[in-house]
């Protein structure tokens, strides 16, 4: 049984929506690059106050020190201290009004990029022992080189949880088969991602960066009809999928997955 489709019956308690239509523009009067304002260059765009419960389940051993990259207002940070007795927390946001109330609720806020960190930043990465990367990697231009960053900087038995969305989704291909490709103000087609991936996308990144992938999850996937007999053809509008195997059923509704990464060791 592939490590995919243990994940349907993960703690993590993915999220079940209904299947959504083939994605529309948000609307004629206000286009999701509206939200973007006049800002150019890296978004840093606010996204709610999230706690986002599941994420402890998703720990392969107890943080102590933990840098949440990406950490917004500091509300995933905060929750964990109110479980983790002891727990020290870390934030890095670069969305200056997220910065500034996530440095009310943590023990240490960055407000910057990782290429604009300090030499006392760069030397406390080599002290945290969990690394948060919920819903980030796809906002940054240069994912691999962060990943690298922390393959190299991070102790032997550091973990890395990450979450991403799947640019593989079927309502994805299926308004690619329509000639649509609208993004919108969240989800998969989020105005502000500048990298897409796969499944298969994710982890050829992980593993080309010096992680190995111990443990994956779908943390939300859409709720569709039940194959039972494989290969079986299924029509989504112009598209006509010939699903091969239960695994490429679940990569076809996943629209989101969680990852615990640890080190590849080093030589």
């Amino acid at each position: 049984m592939s490590l995919l489709m243990n994940a349907l019956r993960s703690v993590a308690r993915p999220r079940r929506d209904e299947a959504p239509p083939v994605p529309a523009p948000a609307s004629a009067e206000a286009p999701a690059w509206h939200t973007l304002g006049t800002q150019t260059g890296m978004q840093h765009q606010h996204y709610g106050d999230i706690e986002r419960p599941f994420v402890e389940q998703m720990f392969d051993h107890v943080p102590r020190r933990l840098l949440d990259i990406g950490c917004s207002s500091g509300a995933v940070g905060s929750g964990l201290k109110g479980s983790i007795p002891g727990l020290w927390v870390w934030g890095c946001e670069i969305n200056p009004d997220s910065a500034r109330m996530a440095a009310t609720r943590l023990d240490h806020v960055t407000a910057a990029p990782r290429d604009q960190w300090g030499e006392a930043d760069l030397a406390l990465v080599r002290t945290v022992d969990t690394v948060l990367m919920l819903d980030v990697l796809e906002h940054m231009y240069n994912p691999w080189a962060e990943l690298q960053f922390l393959a190299a900087n991070l102790p032997d038995d550091a973990q890395v949880i990450v979450s991403m969305p799947n640019i593989g989704h079927y309502s994805v291909l299926q308004g690619l088969a329509e000639g649509a490709f609208p993004y919108g103000p969240i989800g998969i087609l989020d105005v502000t991602h500048v990298r897409f991936f796969t499944f298969t996308g994710m982890v050829a990144m992980f593993e080309e960066t010096g992680f190995d992938v111990d443990e994956n999850w779908v943390t939300s996937y859409t709720r569709n009809i039940e194959l039972t007999s494989f290969p079986t053809p299924v029509a989504m509008g112009k598209l006509v999928f010939n699903v091969a195997s239960a695994e490429e059923w679940a990569r076809l509704n996943a629209i989101q997955y969680g990852f615990r990464l640890s080190l590849k060791p080093r030589r």
